[in-house]
């Protein structure tokens, strides 16, 4: 069986970003968007668009004095769910204390968002995927009897 190695293809280059001088990776795959939508308490489509009107309301550009209360709240789950997936093996409560309440929440978070806006597909895109709760069993088209005329 082929590997990816085989294809010329190297999956290390994975993103990192650095939290009190310590390199963490971070990933955004699909198993991210399961992460995203546990911490969230929310389906991932509501995160994605509770974090686009975030950024619409903020013209992009971010800063600590800003943040409210749901601001932070998809910071948070966006910073989990990469890290998680980046491998760390923690709960959120122990990342979030790890983080702490700075501007390295508004660091970590923008270098989430480079990795997020790189690898992110469009919402347009999951509309046009066949998704298993869409998936509808095939209905048997009823055999309709050819009449044969007489010539």
């Amino acid at each position: 069986m082929a590997k990816l190695a085989d294809y010329g293809i190297v999956v290390s280059d994975t993103p990192t970003v650095t939290i009190k001088g310590h390199q963490f990776p971070i990933l955004l795959t699909m198993e991210t968007m399961e992460h995203i939508a546990d911490i969230y308490d929310d389906d991932y489509s509501k995160f994605e668009e509770d974090m686009n009107a975030m950024l619409n309301k903020s013209g992009g550009r971010i800063s600590s004095k800003d943040l409210s209360a749901s601001d932070l709240k998809i910071m948070r789950a966006l910073i989990y769910g990469m890290l998680k997936t980046g491998g760390l093996d923690e709960t959120p409560e122990t990342i979030f204390k790890f983080l702490g309440m700075n501007s390295t929440v508004v660091e970590v978070y923008g270098a989430c968002m480079e990795v997020f806006t790189e690898q992110n597909f469009q919402v347009d895109d999951v509309k046009k995927s066949k998704k298993p709760q869409d998936y509808q069993t095939p209905q048997q088209k009823k055999n309709k009897k050819k009449k044969h005329k007489r010539k």
